[in-house]
């Protein structure tokens, strides 16, 4: 997969560029090895750690905030399509084919979503068509939704009763299409492959430098080990968080299953509280 990927990628170079430090010991003359260089150097090599942490820290907190604000997301887009199933009943039997075609659209969205879990029972679309190449968007959950935002908008309420639900319909739709749109923008990737590979360039840096004032000893190789282990681990902790639907780390499928398991439970019969 993509993640391990670029951790494997991060994790092997910074290998071999500890390596490389190692063995260009090998044609350093004496002067290069004097206590006035190593001081200089181990000035910029605190300088590197320093930043490179820091950035590390960084990425790593802001990919874990995008994936808490795409839980927190799908918690309110499970919340309208409930809010929204509501009102629907409250409108009255006559919108019976919209809680149909919402309940529909909540089954298909699980389903695609988080196609390595069981898929919700009953008939609704699959093998969904992206709208761009890459992206999460479906087309056919797109002409779902805008057709029942369509009828929803053309509801002809004959009463003050009606009238307002019709109101608080248009409202609910609106909010369900705006967060909708939230989730499909922020369930994409942010870091790019120049992020990444900056600083990858600077790690290397610091590792080659890291082999050059270092002796040639187990200990010294194994602990070099376990820290490109560390920050290669560290690098693919963040761009799978990055990615909140694909991946180790995924968001769970709980909050719309918990959606679904409300819009699709019967009516009370009458005269029960």
């Amino acid at each position: 997969m993509y993640e391990l990927g670029v951790a494997l990628l991060f994790l092997l170079l910074l290998l071999g560029s500890f390596w490389a430090g190692l063995t260009l010991q090998n044609v350093l003359r004496d002067k290069h090895r004097s206590r006035e260089s190593v001081d200089s150097i181990r000035v910029v090599f605190t300088l590197l750690v320093t930043f490179a942490a820091l950035v590390l820290g960084l990425l790593i907190s802001s990919s874990q905030a995008r994936f808490t604000a795409f839980q927190i997301g799908l918690r309110s887009f499970s919340v309208d399509i409930t809010a929204l199933d509501l009102r629907l009943r409250e409108y009255g039997p006559t919108v019976d084919p919209l809680r149909a075609d919402l309940i529909v659209y909540t089954k298909a969205a699980i389903a695609d979503t988080w196609p390595n879990e069981t898929p919700p029972p009953g008939t609704y679309p699959v093998h969904l068509h992206v709208l761009v190449p890459g992206g999460e968007e479906s087309i056919e959950l797109s002409e779902l939704l805008n057709r029942l935002d369509l009828a929803i908008r053309r509801l002809l309420p004959d009463d003050e009763f009606h009238r307002s639900i019709a109101a608080s319909l248009q409202s609910r739709m609106v909010d369900l299409l705006q967060e909708r749109l939230n989730l499909l923008s922020s369930g994409q990737p942010s870091l790019s492959w120049l992020f990444l590979a900056i600083l990858l360039f600077w790690l290397v840096v610091i590792f080659v430098i890291a082999g050059l004032s270092s002796p040639r000893n187990a200990l010294v190789v194994v602990v070099t080990t376990l820290a490109a282990l560390s920050i290669a681990s560290s690098v693919f902790l963040a761009v799978d968080l990055d990615r909140p639907l694909t991946g180790f780390i995924i968001v769970s499928s709980a909050p719309l299953r918990d959606a679904l398991l409300h819009i699709t439970q019967p009516p009370l019969p009458a005269g029960m509280p």
